[in-house]
């Protein structure tokens, strides 16, 4: 089976850069043949259909592309990827619309619990719920998205012993540092998606968003752009199907797994079978700032008696009592 380009992204409304995600899955045979790769040096241009504006895009990273930090989608224009590999093979999208997105008036949440094999230490988390006044116009589908989350973590140096020490030694404090971003952490699982079907030009309450605590996420604070995304029915259909591989469960009614195919296809080679879906979306926007001392969970909370730049990734915050 031959490896497969892979494309992750989209571009909205909102403000840049915008990134896009290029790799090529990986392969099996009889044995393990390859692993999830990046597409280097490739050249990748947002094309502009009603203006023929194309817009060239920076490699940031081993196979991640990320659009002039100026450059933002304008709603009601339509826009496709192209992609020239270094090896020379064409690829491109499907046009894609910006529709303006629906004013996201209010972001609520509220603590949940999920029930487990462990009734001591339950999970819990928080459900987010967004309200907005849907256009009665027109069918309007939704996605709504957690974006540039951080996690802020609050540990304890003073109280630092060595591995392996007795709880009769001594303390052996160190003097930095107590509090750590770890930039990135999201706990989302699935996506969330509707359409407007069973509220059409109503003010309505959707569920939104969950995230879930394990312990260290939610505990000191938790900052993150929330996103309320208007998308096309194609996009709609394609993520709808991307959900239902995310959530299997494992059990005999989950539906066989498969490659879903997007809007990307081939130049070079048309029977060339290409993964994902490259959208436009106008967007509504809110920033969410979470304290942990403001929420009800649950999970048990193991303190972490050391520099809390030992956890991995974590970068020493000077910030974290700044909104």
């Amino acid at each position: 089976m031959e490896s497969m380009l892979s494309v992750e992204g989209h571009i909205t409304d909102g403000p840049g850069p915008h990134i896009l995600k290029v790799s090529r899955t990986a392969t099996y045979g009889s044995v393990f043949v390859d692993f999830i790769r990046p597409v280097v040096q490739a050249n990748v241009a947002i094309r502009e259909f009603e203006t023929g504006l194309m817009i060239f895009l920076n490699e940031v990273r081993q196979g991640v592309y990320e659009t002039p930090a100026g450059f933002s989608a304008t709603t009601g224009n339509s826009y496709s990827l192209s992609i020239t590999t270094r090896e020379g093979f064409e690829y491109t999208s499907f046009p894609s619309k910006a529709t303006k997105a629906p004013s996201l008036d209010s972001l609520t949440y509220h603590t949940i619990t999920i029930p487990s094999n462990d009734r001591l230490n339950p999970r819990s988390g928080i459900e987010l719920v967004a309200h907005f006044s849907d256009p009665s116009d027109e069918r309007n589908y939704y996605f709504w998205n957690i974006k540039n989350a951080v996690s802020t973590f609050e540990t304890y140096p003073e109280f630092f012993k060595p591995p392996r020490s007795l709880p009769t030694n001594p303390y052996q404090p160190k003097d930095c540092c107590k509090y750590c971003n770890l930039p990135g952490f999201s706990a989302s699982r699935g996506l969330y998606l509707d359409d407007d079907i069973n509220f059409n030009g109503l003010r309505t309450s959707q569920i939104a968003g969950y995230i879930e605590d394990d312990g260290y996420r939610l505990t000191f604070r938790y900052r993150f752009n929330f996103e309320q995304m208007a998308i096309s029915e194609e996009t709609y259909r394609y993520l709808r199907l991307v959900n239902q591989q995310m959530t299997l469960t494992g059990s005999v009614f989950d539906p066989p797994p498969a490659n879903i195919r997007g809007n990307m296809i081939s130049i070079t080679n048309p029977d060339e079978t290409v993964l994902g879906h490259l959208f436009a979306a106008g967007v509504s926007r809110k920033k969410v700032s979470l304290r942990g001392s403001e929420l009800n969970l649950l999970q048990f909370q193991q303190p972490f008696n050391d520099d809390c730049r030992e956890l991995i990734n974590a970068v020493e915050s000077t910030d974290w009592f700044e909104d």
